[in-house]
């Protein structure tokens, strides 16, 4: 048998920008929300995993940046990553954003990365936002490093919510109805903003129905990194149904 050697004739179109994103192991959300936000978009996307196991306190949390450089890597080894999403907000908190940022650099130099929790802080700036509610899933202890990071980040908690669950699987399972009806009870009057915590909460799909009960903009963890991956790889196409945020795409200003 001859095989034969066949030429390409031409090549195809240049790649999309991709983001790596890396996801918590229990995750059931974050990879879903991504998609749906990117759907119909100019941009690609794939996803790693890092070790976590249950229940979601800051002791496991914090273990996660111990993995977090192994799952980057995992991200198409020798492939073109353009922005790395770290996709777990409390991990960020409990691990620290400079030991994020440490892993995944040693992953992936020089390539800029997102997390939620600094991605939803540059949202409220961006949208002009400091008095801002807050609504998590998450245990009392979690809670209180989530809101003592805004807090140091400049913005004022005037009101926080939760639902108060301790494993990914029960925060997953939260319907979007719920947290329409919970963001809503919580976002007080003096609020500029409302922030829904968790990539693992389906809190995507509660933005446009929230925003149209409260009249003010919404900020999730899903849709900030979005939101932020987009801005870093200068994308500048709006995306619709997902909230204020996301219709004004902007390059990130330089540090």
């Amino acid at each position: 048998m001859i095989v034969r050697h066949l030429a390409i004739e031409k090549a195809g179109p240049p790649e999309p920008p991709r983001i790596g994103v890396v996801v918590p192991a229990t995750d059931q959300v974050s990879e879903v929300a991504f998609a749906e936000m990117l759907h119909g978009q100019e941009v690609s996307m794939v996803v790693s995993r890092v070790a976590f196991q249950n229940p979601v306190v800051m002791a496991t949390l914090s273990r996660m940046v111990d993995d977090l450089t192994r799952a980057t890597t995992l991200l198409l080894p020798d492939g073109q990553i353009d922005v790395v999403a770290f996709s777990c907000t409390s991990g960020t908190v409990a691990g620290g954003v400079e030991a994020v940022a440490r892993a995944i650099h040693a992953a992936r130099p020089g390539v800029p990365f997102t997390t939620p929790i600094t991605a939803a802080v540059a949202a409220f700036r961006r949208l002009g936002a400091r008095r801002i509610a807050v609504l998590t899933p998450y245990v009392d202890e979690v809670n209180e490093a989530i809101r003592a990071f805004l807090t140091a980040s400049g913005l004022d908690v005037v009101e926080f919510g939760s639902f108060h669950l301790r494993t990914e699987q029960e925060i997953a399972r939260v319907p979007p109805e719920a947290i329409v009806a919970a963001g809503r009870s919580i976002t007080d009057p003096d609020a500029e903003a409302l922030f829904i915590s968790c990539t693992g909460l389906q809190g995507h799909a509660a933005i446009a129905r929230l925003e149209a009960l409260t009249g003010k903009p919404v900020v999730t963890s899903n849709q900030a990194q979005v939101w932020e991956a987009l801005s870093l790889l200068e994308y500048g196409r709006p995306v619709h149904g997902y909230g204020r945020l996301l219709e004004h795409v902007a390059p990130v200003p330089a540090a």
